[in-house]
């Protein structure tokens, strides 16, 4: 599909590979054979996490400067958004940063001076960067971030240009709640997995859409990056959508994107996932797991889940009474059951016939050794 003015793309993390990134911007129709910007007036959203893990952060940064500045120019725009790997950068972590091109550059102090957000060549453009973006038309409008807008947040600021006032004065000073590396917008997880976030389903879904209405500006869902999922996925009915598929060649992953398009007959979105082979609807996360746990073989676009990731978001976690499995209503009393007796099947876990309180480690989530679940904190 050729990219145009009434179309909103975005990819999601990119971790330093540039061929990977290229190729995602191309299924957004906006790049050209040779890296340039070909959208003409199309928008197209990062949302954060470009640098770290691959072996080409800054090449990648400065190609996506270059080409935000060729979307301005053609009247469209590439808008890029500060992930928690680019805040991490300006703090002075260099832990996830790839050795040898940090040893190019300079070696690891002149990484940090380059990446400071008051002095820095890197740092100043990167504080610039929003956290928050509300983008495209009608039923498009959609609000983009890294991680995840807590209600609390959302009603404390009341609108998106507040939070991102207070984000980059506060990423400057290098203090402030908003950079809180559990509950800060660059770093919430609760959405995506509110099991381990002590959060039953419902109530992560109605903060979702709450937090949206929160900051106004005629959104219609929430669409993140931040926690790898097999494939581009929604939760919350489609108010939560999840674009990080780990498509960096560091996590071994594969180019995707997001598209969302309003019908000129309907007004009603048309939102897709791309791939290199075709293009379908985002499916129901803990849906589209089962589904992969049960075939035998990998769904054609999709693929299936081979590191294990629907582990981290579809097995509910036990929190005594207050966190039980769904109820009767869902399928029966037994464990079986639920809907939670189901996923745990599906996904090849016995269910329990209790629901006593579990230790701290048994609440986390536990991923197989393989797989991409992220521990940054």
């Amino acid at each position: 599909m050729t990219a145009n003015a009434s179309t909103i793309c975005a990819v999601g993390d990119l971790h330093g590979d540039l061929d990977h990134a290229l190729q995602a911007l191309r299924l957004c129709g906006v790049v050209d054979a040779v890296g340039k910007w070909s959208g003409g007036a199309a928008t197209v959203v990062q949302t954060g996490d470009v640098v770290d893990r691959g072996n080409a952060s800054l090449p990648l940064l400065h190609l996506l400067w270059s080409l935000r500045d060729q979307a301005a120019a053609a009247g469209g725009e590439l808008l890029m958004l500060m992930g928690n790997h680019e805040l991490l950068n300006m703090q002075g972590a260099t832990h996830y940063v790839d050795p040898e091109e940090m040893s190019h550059f300079g070696g690891e102090a002149a990484w940090r001076r380059a990446m400071h957000p008051q002095h820095g060549e890197v740092g100043q453009r990167l504080s610039a960067q929003p956290g928050l973006a509300v983008r495209g038309v009608g039923a498009c409008r959609t609000l983009f971030l890294h991680a995840g807008l807590r209600l609390q947040v959302g009603a404390a600021f009341g609108s998106i240009e507040a939070v991102n006032v207070a984000l980059s004065a506060q990423v400057r000073a290098n203090r402030g709640a908003l950079l809180d590396a559990r509950s800060g917008p660059l770093w919430w997880r609760g959405f995506a997995r509110p099991h381990a976030a002590g959060l039953e389903e419902d109530e992560a879904c109605a903060e979702v859409r709450a937090a949206v209405a929160s900051v106004g500006d005629g959104a219609h869902r929430m669409t993140v990056g931040h926690n790898i999922v097999p494939f581009i996925a929604t939760r919350c009915g489609g108010a939560l959508h999840m674009i990080d598929v780990g498509m960096s060649s560091a996590y071994g992953g594969r180019p995707a994107a997001w598209r969302c398009s309003t019908d000129a007959v309907t007004g009603d979105a048309h939102v897709h996932a791309l791939y290199i082979g075709g293009e379908e609807t985002p499916p129901d996360l803990c849906h589209a797991c089962g589904e992969a746990h049960r075939a035998h073989t990998a769904h054609a676009l999709r693929g299936g889940d081979p590191h294990g990731d629907c582990r981290n978001y579809c097995l509910p976690g036990r929190r005594g009474a207050s966190r039980r499995l769904r109820s009767a209503a869902d399928g029966g009393d037994s464990p079986a059951g639920t809907w939670a007796g189901r996923m745990l099947a599906a996904l090849g876990v016995e269910p329990s016939a209790t629901d006593q309180p579990a230790t701290v480690e048994q609440q986390q989530p536990q991923p197989s050794a393989s797989n991409h679940v992220k521990t940054e904190f």
